[in-house]
């Protein structure tokens, strides 16, 4: 391709545009959240979704990346109407996942809240704390981010027993691994259960009454990335019934959080506003897979990290 108009709508450092531009010469970079005419534009870089209005104006948009590795939001009706290519970020947020899963497994296990509340009250009260080592761990989803968290579970000496959408063989680092059919067996035997779904439609509601009662009453849920993979209103009775012991909470169907949510008041759950994935520096692990990208999308090659329209990641 002889030249090219992309652009960069994302807050990318002069350092990281300069050497864009300089691998790139014959790309012409449109930065910011306004690029005038939006009708040239044949790539665009983003973190946010575009309007359906917007890409109705951009005769020539043939590709769209974007900074996430989850990619479901950005299937507008514009975009999937057109042959317009999307690709994720796949892969950048397995290590600050799984280290925050891991902190929360730790947290719910030695009862750091209850410390937190006692010293908020200034009551010198002793709670009763669980060892890590032999307790087992079971991962829904064992993609990048779930790979990631049975690396770190295994090394701390918990059993780790997942379930994929498509088993193509066993991790050594995963002792069990099974597909959609495994789950009653994941929730029956872990203590604790930990959500690395896909926000997609396939994955809307896979824990309901059935499943929820199927844990043990004295396991633990974390929701790491299925917002909607549990209705609000049943979560909350199994957790004011205590059909589980507790929860950590990172992605919820209703986001932000409504401050009328039940959520907020229980003693047994602790919320994070989807902070799970957050990164203090991530360009160095983002550029190279978009710079890669342009690098193969100038030349007509197959792009990495394609989201399958249909399914959405």
């Amino acid at each position: 391709m002889s030249f090219c108009k992309v652009w960069i709508r994302v807050p990318l450092p002069v350092e990281e545009l300069r050497s864009l531009e300089r691998r790139f010469p014959n790309v012409q970079f449109a930065c910011g959240d306004d690029a005038g005419d939006v009708s040239g534009i044949d790539a665009v870089f983003t973190d946010d979704p575009l309007p359906d209005e917007m890409v109705g104006r951009m005769d020539k948009l043939r590709w769209l990346h974007v900074m996430r590795g989850g990619a479901n939001a950005y299937l507008t009706p514009a975009v999937k109407s057109r042959p317009i290519l999307l690709t994720g970020s796949k892969g950048i947020h397995g290590r600050s996942f799984s280290e925050f899963a891991i902190a929360c497994i730790f947290t719910l296990a030695k009862k750091l809240p209850q410390c937190w509340e006692n010293q908020r009250q200034r009551k010198w009260r002793r709670v009763q704390t669980e060892e890590l080592e032999g307790k087992t761990v079971g991962i829904v989803g064992l993609g990048g981010v779930g790979s990631e968290l049975a690396r770190k579970a295994g090394a701390l000496g918990m059993k780790v027993v997942a379930t994929k959408r498509v088993v193509e063989g066993k991790p050594d680092f995963v002792d069990e691994l099974g597909g959609p059919e495994f789950l009653p067996a994941l929730l029956s035997r872990a203590d604790f259960v930990v959500l690395c779904l896909a926000s997609v439609r396939s994955t809307e509601g896979i824990l309901g009454e059935k499943e929820l009662r199927t844990m043990k009453p004295s396991a633990y849920l974390i929701n790491l990335t299925g917002g909607k993979a549990i209705e609000e209103k049943l979560l909350v009775r199994a957790l004011k019934e205590k059909w589980i012991a507790g929860a950590a909470l990172d992605a919820f169907p209703r986001q932000p959080l409504p401050q009328d949510s039940e959520l907020w008041n229980l003693p047994n759950v602790m919320i994070s506003a989807r902070i799970a994935g957050a990164m203090a520096q991530s360009w160095e692990l983002l550029m190279p897979i978009f710079s890669e990208n342009l690098r193969r999308f100038l030349a007509g090659e197959e792009l990495r990290n394609v989201v399958d329209k249909e399914r959405g990641y």
